[in-house]
């Protein structure tokens, strides 16, 4: 289980650079010099691999849950997946407030002219880090990896609550 903490924070790291690395364009350009080039190229390569890297680590926790579910002969109740869940727990709570802060806050700058445009896009950054984190936070695999202190008929017991 000491893995799948380690895989589940890798996948939560792996999700804040797709997230942020957008943010790098402000440093890039394909028509500068070779710095400017490198964080333009650097920009989308970071998304993409931070967003493939996230989920195949979460992919491969989810695995270890579920072979662990099939060693103790016992299932969770069937729930919602994390993007469609909200406040299943204090750190999630966070999130959930945060997303729905920044979602206004992003709508709102999009419709001022006087805040420019930079504004908004490092609004959106966070918007689409916190929307992770909402997702992360909420699922089945946040559960498991918090109950590791504890025993697995307490942690079904609590999932089913």
């Amino acid at each position: 289980m000491k893995n799948d903490k380690k895989l589940f924070i890798a996948s939560c790291a792996f999700f804040a650079i797709s997230a942020f690395a957008p943010l790098l364009s402000f440093l890039g350009s394909y028509k500068g010099n070779a710095v400017q080039l490198f964080f333009a190229i650097a920009t989308g390569v970071l998304f993409w691999l931070g967003l493939v890297l996230g989920i195949l680590f979460l992919v491969i926790c989810n695995a270890h849950r579920k072979q662990y579910e099939r060693k103790a002969r016992r299932k969770f109740k069937r729930r919602r997946w994390g993007v469609s869940c909200f406040f299943s727990n204090t750190a999630a709570a966070v999130f959930d407030i945060l997303t729905a802060l920044l979602i206004i806050a992003t709508l709102a700058t999009m419709f001022i002219p006087s805040i420019g445009e930079n504004i908004t896009f490092i609004l959106a950054a966070f918007l689409l880090f916190s929307v992770y984190m909402h997702s992360m936070l909420n699922g089945v695999n946040f559960i498991y990896i918090c109950t590791k202190s504890k025993s697995y008929k307490s942690f079904k017991e609590e999932s089913l609550a």
